[in-house]
């Protein structure tokens, strides 16, 4: 029923029932699955306005932040704080050296990468072996702030399995749906109020365990979060 993608994808995903996450749930989770250093080199790919220096800040507080992205989006245009290191840089290659840090965050990021393969390559580079990148992608959330592309479940995998990552865990955002519905009313909804009704009826009538259920929802989320590692 599930196929060759459940396979692949199957290690990674929670056995748990999968609440919807963010990907600053990843990250705490993902510090748990992989130990890194008390004081970790954190950078924030595509930092944008800068919110991610009170979630590094929040979960890691001894970390060394570094916040990275293109010269301008409406995101940087609207950067005002001056409390964290902010670098800009062309959509591909880091102004960092290599092996550089511990962890690589980017929340909801890769919908606007011109050159995915590209950069994710890059960050392989500049992090450390046995460093981790955790974060999250668009799957299947309409078009917004200049987006490109949405990245499918199996997408997700691929574009960190062929740039050297070994993906560690893969949980589901929003529903596709309900973000759909966000951006037609213009209302903010609540994570907790974007469900997944239909996978949870199948589950709920023991059609599909656990696992599978997960899957389903990676499939119809609105953004897919993940964890990966560098060999």
């Amino acid at each position: 029923m599930f196929g060759e993608v459940y396979e692949l994808l199957n290690p990674a995903l929670p056995a748990d029932r999968a609440r919807i996450a963010a990907a600053p749930d990843l990250l705490a989770e993902a510090l748990g699955l992989a130990a890194q250093p008390a004081a970790p080199r954190v950078l924030d790919f595509g930092c944008g306005a800068g919110s991610g220096v009170d979630t590094i800040r929040a979960l890691i507080p001894d970390a060394a932040y570094d916040g990275v992205d293109i010269d301008t989006s409406p995101e940087v245009d609207a950067r005002k704080r001056r409390d964290a290191r902010f670098h800009s840089f062309d959509g591909v290659n880091l102004p960092f050296p290599d092996d550089g840090f511990d962890i690589v965050y980017s929340r909801q990021v890769f919908e606007h990468v011109r050159h995915p393969d590209a950069a994710v390559a890059d960050i392989f580079r500049v992090l450390r072996p046995g460093g981790l990148f955790a974060g999250s992608m668009s799957n299947l959330e309409p078009y917004h702030s200049y987006s490109i592309f949405n990245y499918t479940p199996y997408g997700v995998y691929r574009l960190l399995s062929d740039n050297g990552f070994r993906l560690i865990r893969m949980r589901p955002g929003p529903e596709g749906f309900g973000l759909t519905i966000r951006q037609i009313t213009l209302r903010r909804i609540g994570r907790a109020r974007l469900v997944y009704p239909m996978v949870a009826a199948a589950e709920a009538l023991g059609r599909i365990d656990t696992r599978q259920a997960n899957f389903l929802k990676l499939r119809f989320s609105g953004h897919i979060c993940f964890a990966a590692l560098k060999p």
